[in-house]
């Protein structure tokens, strides 16, 4: 045999053996994309149900509420994706109508609870403002939600943090409003210790509860698309967070309320909740900043540091005001009102 011949077959061999290692790894290369593929389907769809899920459950709950504590002309439902979800219509008491407020307090607020701020729609009515109370979404906090402990000292560090700290950048809305809220960043209070117990809740179940904050005032505002002048949405704990980061992102629905009222602002993961500061900063609306005695840790965690970061990021308006005293009682309920009315008489509505 010619030494010709020998190469010819040790060429024909190698190119064989490449061609089979080529197919091979495409072959490997088609598997991964089709599991890769898989299982985002089987994560969407995962995740489609649990919202349908979460949002079934609310309405059947707040429902059930509704029809037990009020007569069926006292509440309206309203249709939130597949859902009737009730709300409470209280019309304005003037000739002319300022516009609507809308209230929802925090996940699982019950409506009868002493601190709720749906109790001012009794009293804006009066002064010419219709209120709509949307009661709270479910979120399944359950007793292992963690709060933070906090050390002597803790604001006044947070304030010193904060008023050198640079500018950082929370612009850029996505499609999921929680993504971009947990970059690295803001640094609001090192001093701040956390118990042990882990939050039972995770990033993707407030991501959920965005989408469903978002659709819940969708179906709302329509529903009272006929009634005339500014919209207001009055909102509290992970609700109000959440709703002003829908604001800072300029979600299209947001874009439809006029100002904003927030209290006990909060998220129960700690790099969300060092982000509020700046995220109410960016909201290109008004905002009232309502803090009070009953605010929880994680929200006294960045009470300061909101003030500050909306003078030194320039927010056009922003007012922070104490709710006095240690119970949400009569007194301070009007006090509220008060407070909402000469905030909006100062915006020139």
């Amino acid at each position: 045999m010619s030494c010709k011949h020998i190469h010819n077959e040790a060429d024909s061999f190698c190119i064989y053996v490449k061609e089979t290692h080529f197919n091979f790894m495409q072959k490997i290369i088609r598997d991964l994309i089709t599991l890769i593929f898989a299982g985002l389907l089987l994560l969407s769809s995962a995740l489609s149900f649990q919202l349908e899920a979460q949002s079934a459950s609310f309405s059947e709950m707040t429902s059930m509420d509704m029809r037990n504590q009020l007569h069926v002309d006292e509440f309206t439902l309203i249709d939130v994706g597949n859902n009737r979800v009730p709300i409470l219509i209280s019309t304005s008491e003037q000739p002319i109508t300022k516009g609507i407020v809308l209230i929802i307090g925090d996940a699982d607020m019950p409506l009868g609870r002493q601190d709720s701020l749906s109790q001012l729609a009794k009293s804006l009515p009066a002064v010419g403002w219709t209120t709509v109370v949307m009661p709270s979404l479910g979120l399944s906090l359950g007793p292992n939600i963690a709060f933070p402990i906090e050390n002597e000292g803790t604001q006044e560090s947070a304030e010193t943090d904060n008023s050198t700290q640079q500018n950082d950048d929370l612009s850029g809305a996505t499609a999921t409003p929680l993504a971009d809220a947990v970059e690295d960043g803001q640094v609001v209070d090192e001093t701040t210790n956390s118990l042990s117990v882990t939050s039972s809740i995770s990033e993707a179940d407030l991501v959920i509860y965005s989408l469903e904050i978002e659709a819940f005032i969708s179906a709302t505002l329509q529903h009272m698309e006929t009634t005339m002048g500014h919209r207001i949405l009055v909102s509290q704990g992970m609700t109000a967070a959440t709703i002003a980061k829908l604001a800072a992102d300029e979600h299209a629905t947001m874009q439809q309320i006029d100002a904003l009222v927030i209290n006990n602002p909060y998220w129960p993961i700690r790099k969300l909740n060092n982000k509020i500061p700046m995220v109410v900063a960016q909201t290109p609306i008004p905002v009232l900043d309502l803090i009070s005695y009953w605010d929880n840790s994680w929200s006294k965690q960045t009470e300061k540091a909101r003030k500050i970061k909306a003078r030194t990021q320039l927010k056009e308006v922003y007012r922070q005001a104490d709710i006095v005293g240690q119970t949400f009682d009569q007194v301070q309920k009007d006090y509220v009102a008060r407070q909402i009315q000469g905030w909006t008489s100062y915006l020139g509505w």
